[in-house]
């Protein structure tokens, strides 16, 4: 089986402790990648994430970084229409230097594809919270959520098209990458504590959403343009929202209907069916994330119109984010899936990644290009990696994709190419 592509992200970090020749040349030569991106804005998260230390960095055991910074320049010019502004770092190993543009030079000199990656946050949070709380998105009783940024407020939206933009315009990049929260799904309900709880609790996972978001006025006004009786919505939900969280706000009045309904086998067409307006919501966020896609899509290509918007899935059920493949697959080039449990040892024996592979590929049809995941960190192992690889085989995936090379050891790196040799997979030239 053919493949495109083999990708490698690459932390700014990385490429000031080991140099860019060092971190590119060791992915090409031992997991035969053919593309690299920079992680260019990256959340708050201690690196590596799955370990203790690193296992080849040669200067720190790990790293912490500041929250959403760019590591590449930014024209500032193109965030005129808002007042989000670019923050750089301040780490004095780190600012001054264009890392994207380091990481493209050296990569285009090894004919490699090169990207950039916009992570799941892209504005430091607590900047935003004590200067711009507007742009956060809101609970049902108008708390702000943290790191989730609404995308239906006008400011935030420009200032993501304005990263976008920036980034394929003033950078040699193939593919621009996003991970970026959409909305906030919440924690999935769990059944009462005398029950038996069970994990796949696709029921528990929907009203998970009514603790996510987001309820603030800018949803407000754009689902009321767009038909939806919002007030109507946002008093269902909270009346459906206590009963849900009976017992945590000492609602004894709902705590019976609370059991009876998390101790049922109800499925989620059934609640729905009950609660038109629960759908209702998930719908109007459908609708919001896809006219978000369409118009960064349109940045993007307006600033190059070869560069491929590639969106990174990261969660379980992207539906309850607002995210539905089919709806966005006419402003998306490619996806990439983000499951990782290899690392995790496989427990369920890639039937999660099996399922969220295909359930992508059901979205965005056949034409469209689909990158896999899989994660070479200490946790895995050879014979992990290489099975996972064997799997994504049979799934007809365009390309594979390393998460990540900071805690990669080499025995794993190694075994990616062991792994694609072994299933049969070739890159086409």
């Amino acid at each position: 089986m053919y493949i495109k592509e083999v990708a490698s992200s690459l932390y700014p970090w990385d490429l000031a402790d080991e140099g860019v020749e060092t971190c590119v040349d060791n992915v090409v030569e031992h997991s035969l990648v053919n593309s690299v991106y920079l992680v260019g804005i990256m959340h708050k998260e201690k690196r590596p994430l799955t370990s203790l230390f690193y296992t080849h960095n040669p200067k720190r055991k790990f790293y912490l970084p500041e929250d959403s910074r760019i590591y590449y320049r930014m024209d500032e010019a193109n965030f005129a229409n808002t007042p989000l502004k670019p923050m750089y770092s301040d780490r004095d190993f780190l600012k001054g230097t264009d890392w994207l543009d380091q990481l493209t030079e050296y990569g285009r000199k090894k004919n490699l594809k090169t990207g950039a990656e916009i992570s799941h946050t892209f504005f430091d949070c607590e900047v935003a919270k004590k200067e711009f709380p507007d742009v956060l998105q809101k609970n049902i009783h108008g708390g702000i959520i943290e790191r989730h940024f609404c995308c239906n407020n006008d400011h935030v939206k420009e200032y993501m098209k304005a990263i976008f933009y920036d980034t394929v315009k003033n950078h040699d990049v193939d593919f621009v990458q996003t991970c970026m929260m959409l909305f906030a799904i919440g924690e999935p309900v769990k059944a009462p504590w005398f029950m038996e709880n069970d994990p796949e609790n696709k029921v528990g996972a929907l009203l998970g959403v009514l603790k996510g978001g987001c309820f603030c006025s800018h949803c407000r006004e754009k689902a009321i343009g767009m038909g939806y009786d919002w007030d109507r919505i946002v008093s269902d939900l909270k009346g459906l929202e206590q009963l849900v969280y009976a017992t945590a706000y000492h609602n004894l009045d709902s705590v019976m209907d609370n059991h009876v309904l998390m101790g049922s086998d109800l499925l989620e067409t059934g609640l729905l069916l009950e609660y038109p307006s629960l759908y209702q919501f998930l719908e109007f966020r459908m609708k919001s994330i896809a006219v978000l896609f369409k118009e960064i899509q349109v940045s993007i290509k307006s600033a190059n119109p070869k560069a491929d918007f590639r969106y990174n899935n990261y969660l379980r059920y992207p539906e309850l984010a607002g995210l539905d493949f089919a709806s966005v697959k006419d402003y998306l080039d490619s996806v990439r899936d983000s499951d990782y449990t290899e690392q995790l040892g496989a427990p369920d024996k890639f039937k999660r990644k099996r399922n969220t592979i295909l359930k992508i590929r059901r979205g965005i049809g056949y034409d469209k290009d689909l990158i896999a995941a899989f994660a070479p960190r200490p946790n895995a192992t050879p014979e992990l990696i290489r099975e996972s690889i064997k799997v994504l085989s049979t799934l007809g995936v365009d390309g594979l994709s390393l998460g990540h090379y900071d805690g990669a050891t080499f025995e794993l790196l190694d075994a990616v190419k062991t792994g694609m040799r072994e299933a049969g997979l070739e890159i086409r030239k």
